[in-house]
């Protein structure tokens, strides 16, 4: 080789070699069915994650982050690609009914809409978040739980899209069991003792293919995707006493088990801290980024016991719906020299933007043939402040008691809920429009109160489903009726109310005062309340007591003014109970007398 070709060469080299060094390590733990309250870390006072809360001290905690679908593979299919379940057709969770070519069925008699199909398979032409980074230089692993193909499609496995080293990785929704020898079934993990459960083990997989490859000059990005906390619930049983003597019988959360498997997956987390504090791993850790989330919110629609498997509260809702509980679910990400320890963002972000945001942070350029709908979160988690793009939620699927097919929107405090047909006949949709940072349990609708709100959002969604191309439920021309009948009723919902009233509806007065007030049942039994002052009249203020009652606090009221305050159920604990349409609010003027 020519001398100055060979010095040239030798100068490249080390300037690549350089930038490779900058590329951060990647740890991508996510977490299967955890809901947003589902941890100490978020305020939970049965469930302890003592490693959630290391993580968090270590980096940044996000209060309002989203997962891309309140099902698991539609939103794993957005971390892989960047883009929306509804763009790539896959909007529930692959199972037998999962087909190569979804489409919107027919409606059944008597049904105001139809049912929607979902795709089978992350298609192969999709650039993965794996294929992008091992074509940026990185080595790459897949440890667990995948779910982004049907039964029987191997090709569409996660060896088959861009990870070089996979455990599990199959069709497998949840674990055959927790226990060794996993029924022989989780595939390329063999066996380990009696008396292994499987949390540990991933993670003790994951620190063994570490190892292998950190004297690589090649960064590394590690999939640790758990079964926990899916289904079967098999608690760990050293940790089962401890939870039973913990439980208390009137909590929402209370399922011990749950919290055995919770305390599990925690430690799990805590392996891979323990592996990068070691002295010998003091460098990796320092350009090693750690992202935790979870793929959907908490499941409330199964019992163990008599005790529900978990509870989201004070979010509404969980699994398969796209209330807040469904969807909202815990976020924390560390990297010891790039983001400040013991911060919290309350910025919105959403799984979609974990794709855009690693690619920039590994200084590896998007695909040029992807459309990638998230949004990079490189300033958030510099500190900087950044407004984050609306955030949507598609979910067109008819789950009876779970949910009733939809589409959200959330922009800075405010989120619509669009139910598609729902409307009087099903001739057109119904809504429902929260305040979050108001009424963070949605237990207002605000929707006949501020109907350009309504069109504003509804605009935004109307816009998305067709950027998307978004498969919508066909309407029943020839329905008849209402299409937002009471899905509960007294044999399942027994705690939900039939009516809600106020024993007062106007304070007249010219002085300034404060009366206590709960929403009363159709027995006039007193209910929990929520509530909050339309219009914003300052001169109203409302405060929340812990016994589900409200202190309605006013200055002396001004001429010819009249504030209304509005009351809302934010009660029920069964699915049956909380997941069923939103109770009209009721109205407590307070203005001058007459």
């Amino acid at each position: 080789m020519n001398p100055i070709k060979f010095i040239i060469a030798v100068i490249l080299l080390s300037l690549c070699t350089q930038v490779r060094a900058k590329q951060p390590n990647v740890i991508l733990i996510l977490i299967d069915d955890m809901g947003w309250a589902d941890s100490s870390t978020y305020g939970s006072k049965y469930y302890q994650t003592p490693n959630m809360t290391r993580l968090a001290e270590q980096g940044m905690l996000f209060t309002d982050a989203y997962a891309a679908s309140p099902l698991c593979s539609p939103t794993r299919a957005s971390i892989m690609s960047g883009q929306y379940p509804a763009r790539l057709g896959m909007t529930v969770a692959v199972t037998q009914k999962s087909v190569s070519e979804p489409t919107a069925l027919p409606p059944a008699d008597g049904v105001y809409c139809g049912l929607v199909q979902s795709k089978n398979h992350l298609p192969l032409e999709v650039t993965t978040l794996a294929e992008a980074l091992k074509a940026g230089g990185y080595n790459t692993a897949h440890i667990g739980k995948w779910h982004l193909t049907g039964h029987g499609m191997n090709k569409f496995g996660a060896e088959h899209q861009g990870f070089d080293f996979v455990i599990g990785g199959g069709s497998l929704p949840g674990p055959p069991d927790y226990y060794s020898p996993y029924k022989n079934k989780i595939p390329n993990l063999k066996a380990g003792p009696k008396g292994e459960y499987l949390n540990e083990r991933l993670a003790e997989e994951s620190v063994r293919w570490m190892d292998s490859v950190k004297g690589s000059s090649k960064p590394f990005y590690l999939n640790l995707w758990h079964y926990a906390v899916h289904g079967p619930i098999v608690a760990k049983k050293d940790l089962l006493p401890k939870y039973n003597k913990l439980r208390d019988p009137k909590a929402d959360q209370r399922c011990p088990e749950m919290a055995t498997m919770l305390e599990s997956m925690d430690s799990s987390v805590g392996i891979l801290l323990d592996w990068l504090d070691l002295p010998k791993n003091r460098e990796i850790k320092e350009n090693t980024m750690i992202i935790l989330t979870s793929d959907n919110g908490g499941v409330t629609h199964h019992e163990l016991k008599g005790n529900p498997w978990t509870s989201n509260r004070p979010l509404r809702g969980g699994k398969a719906n796209t209330y807040e509980g469904g969807v909202r679910v815990p976020w924390i990400v560390s990297w010891p020299t790039r983001i400040q320890p013991n911060t919290v963002c309350e910025t919105p972000v959403q799984t979609l933007d974990i794709y855009p945001t690693v690619l920039e942070l590994a200084s590896v350029k998007q695909p040029r043939n992807q459309l990638v709908d998230g949004q990079s979160i490189v300033p958030l988690l510099r500190g900087d402040s950044m407004r984050h793009q609306p955030i949507f939620t598609d979910f067109p699927h008819i789950f009876g008691i779970l949910c009733a097919p939809s589409t959200s929107v959330r922009v800075d405090d405010w989120k619509l809920i669009r139910f598609h047909h729902a409307g009087m006949d099903a001739q057109s949709d119904a809504f429902e429009l929260f305040d979050l940072k108001r009424d963070p349990s949605e237990a207002i609708n605000l929707a006949n109160y501020m109907p350009q709100k309504v069109v504003e959002l509804d605009r935004l969604i109307e816009g998305h489903l067709r950027d998307t191309d978004a498969l919508l439920p066909i309407v029943n021309e020839n329905f008849k009726g209402n299409p937002m009948k009471s899905r509960s009723g007294k044999k399942r919902g027994v705690d939900r109310p039939s009516s809600l009233h106020l024993e007062k509806g106007e304070i007249l007065t010219t002085q300034a005062g404060s009366r206590r007030i709960q929403l009363l049942d159709e027995q006039n039994r007193p209910r929990e309340s929520h509530a909050l002052v339309l219009d914003g009249a300052d001169w109203v203020k409302v405060e929340h007591r812990s016994n589900g009652s409200v202190d309605v606090v006013w200055q002396s009221p001004p001429e010819n003014v009249k504030a209304k305050v509005l009351f809302g159920w934010k009660g029920g604990s069964t699915t049956f109970e909380v997941n069923d349409w939103t109770i009209p609010a009721c109205e407590l003027v307070i203005g001058a007398s007459r």
